[in-house]
């Protein structure tokens, strides 16, 4: 093992399944299985590929192709990466310090600040000054590259004023198609940092 939770193999499969070269939210995988199972998980309304890393759980979204012969294609989409947080219970894992992201008004002018981390359904934020003065939602466009933008109606949880900064919390909800996105840019993070603790 070089990794306290994964192999070398596994670490492997996983970056390959989710290269920045991918265009696609999802990649195809083949498995095999007798046409009494398919025909049992055809009929199932949710399918998901479960790993638990001693607590942090990704549940991969898995789509069966429909029609396909012998039934064995499926597409294994980005995971939801949750943790154990204490008391808080379970959250969305957060990736500290994303790069190359921009915040930017709905017209499309940069907002004043910075992402401390990011999650698929919330994030901090850093600024000079207050982003919301007496406004609880803000309406933002998130920048992940130069052809994906997210719109996003941030709703501040809690907000406080360091010795020079402001940091600010807060959630959103997404459509399913703008979460696998960001979902799959979340977890690219989150394959970075395991390499990074590779020995």
């Amino acid at each position: 093992m070089s990794h306290r939770y994964l192999n070398d193999e596994e670490l492997e499969m996983l970056g390959d399944l989710f290269r920045e070269e991918h265009a696609g939210a999802h990649s195809t995988l083949s498995i095999g299985m007798d046409e009494a199972l398919f025909a049992l998980l055809s009929g199932a309304s949710d399918l998901e590929l479960k790993l638990n890393l001693h607590g942090t759980e990704l549940s991969f979204p898995v789509t069966l192709a429909p029609h396909q012969p012998g039934g064995e294609q499926a597409a294994l989409h980005a995971p939801l990466i949750t943790t154990l947080a204490g008391n808080a219970g379970r959250r969305a894992w957060r990736l500290p310090s994303p790069e190359g992201l921009q915040l930017l008004t709905p017209s499309g002018q940069p907002v004043a600040a910075g992402i401390r981390d990011l999650s698929v359904n919330g994030m901090r934020l850093v600024s000079e000054q207050s982003l919301f003065g007496e406004n609880t939602i803000r309406p933002v466009l998130l920048k992940l590259d130069e052809h994906q933008q997210l719109p996003l109606e941030l709703q501040r949880v809690k907000e406080r004023h360091g010795k020079r900064l402001w940091v600010t919390t807060v959630r959103f909800e997404l459509t399913m198609a703008d979460r696998l996105t960001l979902s799959e840019f979340v977890f690219r993070g989150f394959l970075e940092r395991v390499e990074q603790e590779r020995p």
